[in-house]
């Protein structure tokens, strides 16, 4: 399972599980052990914070009838005018929409390295030396 996947996979999670925990720790760690429960535990979900960001938002969502109607997670860096990768739906429980957002990051950032690696590729050639 590739990052992407794994995004799409936790955005549909109806709660977290062994299953989500060992694929995220493959996606992002590979297969080293313990495998701490990430999508069970805020306190792992933490762990998948890249360094640098924080955490801007983390929060359950009223259905304003006196209910709940799920968690948002966003992160940031303090470097930045706006979230750059902001959540687009809730997840049913704290650490979910924290992995979520921690996942979202790493692969924004991901496509931001090998779009900037692209762009170095699509360059002219530099020559060095007269004709």
């Amino acid at each position: 399972m590739d990052l992407a996947k794994l995004i799409t996979v936790l955005q549909s999670a109806k709660d977290g599980s062994e299953y989500l925990d060992y694929a995220i720790q493959r996606v992002l760690f590979g297969m080293t052990k313990p495998v701490p429960e990430y999508s069970r535990s805020l306190d792992a979900a933490m762990r998948l914070v890249p360094e640098g960001w924080t955490i801007h938002r983390l929060t359950q969502l009223s259905d304003c009838q006196g209910g709940f109607g799920g968690w948002v997670g966003d992160l940031y860096r303090g470097s930045d005018a706006m979230i750059p990768y902001p959540s687009e739906g809730t997840t049913t429980s704290a650490p979910l929409a924290l992995c979520l957002a921690a996942l979202r990051v790493r692969y924004g950032d991901l496509l931001a390295r090998s779009d900037a690696t692209a762009e170095n590729d699509d360059r002219p050639l530099q020559r060095s030396g007269t004709h």
